[in-house]
């Protein structure tokens, strides 16, 4: 194993940052697996369990059984985790421009399309080097003006190149989910195997350009534009691991053997696993509706993630008791139940849960922000 630091620049003078990546197996090694954790910086689910996984991985590799490349990044926003305001984390945005952490990450295919005209040929294994290649070098030359800036550039040199990429985020409080494309469905089924993922949300363009979908959508653009010659390398995914609360060593020493089995069927890891459940339930991202709150109030629920339920159903409350005012939860559609937000008071207009359905129920950008 191998620790790299990578330096940031800090956002004013005399001041910096640090983006640490571990390393097991050798550069160049395939698969090529990425993982990191806290991304948005007030989910810690993610971090912890990947400091148990890299216990687990020094184990591997004493025993001679790292057979790939693959680099953790526990911590993967070192400006979140620094950011607070009135006691309390901020974490999904930035405070200088309020920007979110996981949206706006490189358009790679758009930077790369015209310099691989004639570059590609008959060879996919080929072409996927040139592509990939062309790829870390718009990135080197990538214009950098903000702190936030940086951080995706620096994110995604190490990713650029993957086989698969898991970007381990939570809810508020929800069940245990993953956002992916259709893309490589048989790796989509792999990791709800191997984790215990209850619904993946599909969707191959959800807007936004998050981490997850900047990995996989710039292969489908330029197989667009030339065709079979470019094949799909990349799984990418965003791993919701429950709620904010769902923070404890036995939970995440759990999740991070879960990641070991993984690593194992993916063959970045020799040795024997046997996934313990069964695949996660797939729906479309486009199937998944907001409640948005009639009114501000206290919040109180009647159910909980994880509940199945139909299109109506009353899922709790929000009262108002200066005027003495009730408003109903409405589901607003059929399907699961896989995340309430944690607060218990909302304003007006703020969404505050999440139906997840067959149905597709909505069009344009699909994540909320």
């Amino acid at each position: 194993m191998r620790t790299e630091t990578v330096p940031l620049s800090g956002p004013s003078p005399g001041t910096t940052r640090t983006l640490t990546r571990h390393h097991w197996g050798q550069e160049g090694a395939r698969p090529k697996v990425y993982l990191q954790g806290g991304l948005h910086a007030d989910e810690m689910p993610g971090p912890l369990a990947l400091y148990h996984l890299m216990q687990l991985l020094d184990l591997a590799e004493a025993e001679g059984r790292i057979a790939g490349h693959v680099v953790v990044v526990p911590l993967a926003n070192p400006i979140g985790l620094s950011e607070w305001l009135l006691h309390k984390p901020v974490g999904r945005r930035d405070l200088e421009g309020a920007h979110n952490f996981n949206r706006g990450y490189p358009d790679l295919a758009a930077l790369v399309g015209d310099a691989l005209e004639g570059q590609l040929g008959t060879d996919p294994v080929a072409n996927v080097a040139t592509i990939r290649a062309a790829f870390g070098a718009a990135l080197a030359g990538a214009k950098i003006e903000t702190e936030v800036d940086e951080l995706r550039i620096r994110l995604m040199e190490a990713t650029h190149d993957a086989d698969i990429v898991l970007d381990l985020h939570c809810d508020h409080r929800a069940v245990m989910h993953f956002y992916a494309s259709t893309a490589r469905p048989e790796i989509t089924d792999l990791l709800g195997r191997c984790t215990g993922a209850e619904l993946a949300l599909i969707e191959d363009s959800s807007g936004g350009n998050a981490f997850d979908e900047a990995h996989t959508a710039p292969w489908r653009a330029l197989r667009d534009r030339f065709g079979d010659k470019v094949p799909q390398p990349c799984f990418s995914t965003t791993l919701e691991y429950r709620g904010q609360l769902d923070v404890s060593d036995a939970v995440a020493a759990e999740d991070a053997g879960g990641l070991m089995t993984f690593l194992v069927e993916l063959g970045a890891l020799t040795g024997e696993a046997d996934p313990a459940y069964g695949p996660a339930e797939e729906m479309p991202l486009a199937g998944a509706v907001e409640f948005m709150a009639p009114i501000g109030g206290i919040v109180t629920w009647v159910t909980q993630p994880g509940d199945r339920v139909a299109e109506g159903q009353v899922l709790g409350h929000i009262t108002d008791p200066a005027a003495r005012r009730r408003e109903e939860i409405l589901a607003p559609t059929t399907g699961l139940l896989f995340r309430q937000e944690l607060w218990t008071t909302c304003l007006k207009g703020q969404g505050l849960c999440h139906v997840a359905g067959h149905e597709i129920r909505r069009q344009g950008d699909l994540l909320s922000n």
